[in-house]
């Protein structure tokens, strides 16, 4: 989702990087770190999600509960396959 920054209104917000949680926690650790990234304007900084409008902040709030339920879910599915497959 694209937005404007709240402060000065003439910035493209983007997401904070997460290159290192990749290489050490896999998906998982990848999937709840960008779900939990902040939001930084190129000109303003840091930008807390409380300052941008309602509708904006209930769709990271969406695509954050989902992308945690994801890493969960991936995280099950690796468990269930490593017991099948000592099972064999």
């Amino acid at each position: 989702m694209e937005q404007l920054c709240p402060r000065c209104h003439e910035q493209q917000v983007a997401k904070s990087s997460t290159s290192n949680v990749t290489r050490q926690a896999g998906l998982v650790g990848l999937l709840i770190a960008r779900s939990v990234s902040s939001y930084n304007c190129p000109a303003c900084g840091k930008i807390p999600l409380a300052e941008f409008p309602e509708e904006f902040q209930s769709g990271v709030k969406k695509k954050r509960l989902f992308s945690i339920l994801g890493a969960v879910g991936v995280f099950a599915l690796v468990i269930v396959l490593l017991f099948v497959r000592e099972l064999m």
